[in-house]
């Protein structure tokens, strides 16, 4: 076992024995080349490092939430998931809260999960992918849609700014920043928005013809079997 797997091996076995304090972990995507032909292979990685734990916001019920303990702590929160052949982390923003989980609320359906902090954090990108949308869009308000390749996407709505760095058909390593925490579009406060989509985006519905997915459903990504 190399060193960087034996490191990740260690921080998961630390964070089963301490499972009361939230801790980050690293992760480490395969090396795939999500760009188009003469994109950079394998953009850098950012700094980002995933919360190992998630909660329920005080004060908040959340009726769509998946299941918690006494002190609204997820049960079985897994930081980095499995979507396909792709990694992704469950919660691209540091220190945050969920306030509303994916499904059926008051109603109507919810197609992403809503995580928010004080104060708004950076949002950072869930995994290695190309930028195909950066846009203003009337319900989202200023969202950014990552493609990871093998027909997986992620969107990231209610952002407040985009960052300086991100431009339209560029790649983006897993962890750079993509935008400010907000409140455009119908958001009624500053919370991120995250949905994680499947299918083909080359059609004429574009990501309306997309398939959300919740992504507390997805199985853990296996680091020892990497």
């Amino acid at each position: 076992m190399n060193f960087r797997l034996w490191g990740l091996w260690f921080a998961l076995t630390l964070l089963g024995a301490c499972a009361t304090q939230p801790a980050p972990i690293v992760v480490y995507g395969p090396p795939v080349d999500y760009g188009p032909p003469g994109d950079v292979r394998n953009p850098p990685q950012g700094a980002f490092q995933p919360n190992a734990f998630l909660r329920i916001c005080p004060g908040m019920t959340v009726s769509n939430s998946p299941p918690t303990d006494s002190e609204r702590w997820i049960l079985d929160y897994k930081p980095v998931i499995l979507v396909g052949q792709v990694v992704l982390v469950t919660a691209p923003v540091n220190d945050v809260c969920l306030a509303s989980g994916f499904g059926l609320r008051a109603g109507r359906p919810h197609m992403g999960i809503d995580l928010t902090s004080q104060p708004p954090g950076t949002i950072y990108a869930a995994a290695p992918g190309r930028v195909i949308e950066a846009r203003n869009s009337s319900g989202y308000g200023l969202q950014v849609l990552l493609d990871h390749g093998h027909g997986v996407y992620t969107r990231y709505a209610h952002l407040d700014s985009f960052d300086p760095g991100l431009h339209l058909g560029s790649s983006i390593g897993f962890g750079q920043p993509l935008g400010q925490m907000g409140a455009t579009g119908n958001a009624e406060g500053p919370h991120l928005h995250y949905e994680v989509l499947t299918g083909n985006y080359d059609t004429p519905s574009a990501s309306k013809g997309l398939t959300p997915n919740d992504p507390f459903a997805f199985p853990a990504y296996d680091f020892v079997g990497y």
